[in-house]
């Protein structure tokens, strides 16, 4: 079977409803999620996430992050928005940025919130590797595509934007896993989805991430999640929802959709990135980029780390 085809037997009633089940909860909560977004806002370095798990909970929270790292919980209750430290995420804040902090609930707008936050406005006093290196990149991806000015990826990739909800970057949900290079049913999650291009030429971008050095099921994984995509979004009633609400386009789905598949490595070694390339051409040869009707544009996104972080994407 091909690769397609291991996913469309995969995209049966049972995915469809799942997906089908988190569009009506997050619908549900959407004015909810909006109301409960504008009650505080973000202190750089600290970012606020959005998860699918938390918008879809009736009581609203939001990840807060430091180079793509939780490192607490904005709990939001009314016009009251708490800090919350879990015991394990004070554990991690030591182990891996070497920071104290004390578990429990503070008021965002407080003193011993004031005092948390003022613990990662010092780069220096932290180590910044954090648990993940893909929570790293990641974070700094989201940075500069959201970046309206041309200081955007140094001026390399343009015209980008990350779908955000509420105003913060939501953790697209897929029923179907690829992150072993094999689709199966289980919950999946997009990097980052993006819109990129002007007026009507603008796409949907599908952007897997690998840390440095790493480029395991990356093309793989991109392509599932792709496909999977493009399935939600014809499924009815919801792929208007999922087009419209969540990724932020206007009207019905298009009749023909075409979704940028990007895979983001950073390679150093010639010989690796020539082996590199000939297994995304060998991809390419082997599996269709025709959904249907859609399409699928195949890329490769090689980025160096800044600053600045630079990015070199081709479609292959």
């Amino acid at each position: 079977m091909t690769l397609l085809q291991q996913i469309e037997g995969h995209w049966t009633n049972q995915a469809d409803d799942i997906a089908a089940k988190w569009a009506k909860k997050l619908k549900d909560n959407e004015s909810t999620v909006r109301e409960s977004a504008k009650k505080f806002h973000e202190w750089h370095p600290l970012h606020v996430y959005l998860s699918v798990t938390r918008a879809m909970n009736a009581s609203i929270s939001f990840s807060l992050r430091y180079q793509g790292q939780e490192v607490a919980s904005l709990s939001v209750n009314g016009d009251d928005v708490h800090l919350v430290i879990s015991s394990k995420t004070a554990e991690n804040n030591k182990e891996y940025f070497g920071i104290i902090n004390k578990p429990g609930e503070f008021l965002w707008r407080g003193k011993d919130a004031a005092e948390f936050r003022k613990q990662f406005k010092n780069p220096n006093r932290l180590n910044g590797k954090g648990r993940v290196p893909e929570h790293r990149v990641e974070s700094e991806f989201l940075k500069q595509m959201s970046d309206d000015t041309s200081r955007k990826f140094a001026g390399t990739l343009k015209n980008i934007q990350p779908v955000l909800w509420a105003g913060c970057p939501f953790q697209f949900p897929l029923p179907i896993s690829g992150n072993t290079g094999v689709p199966k049913p289980g919950k999946g999650n997009i990097d980052i989805l993006a819109r990129r291009g002007t007026g009507k030429g603008t796409r949907i971008s599908i952007w897997e991430l690998k840390k440095p050095s790493t480029t395991a099921h990356a093309i793989e994984q991109t392509y599932i999640y792709s496909v999977t995509l493009i399935k939600m979004l014809r499924s009815k009633p919801w792929g208007d929802f999922w087009c419209n609400n969540i990724i932020g386009f206007k009207g019905k789905v298009p009749d023909k959709l075409s979704i940028e598949s990007v895979v983001a490595v950073s390679i150093k070694s010639e010989r690796n990135l020539s082996a590199f390339a000939a297994k995304l051409q060998e991809f390419k040869a082997k599996n269709s980029l025709n959904v249907g009707n859609d399409s699928i544009k195949l890329f490769v996104a090689h980025y160096q780390e800044g600053p600045p972080m630079v990015v070199d994407m081709q479609e292959i």
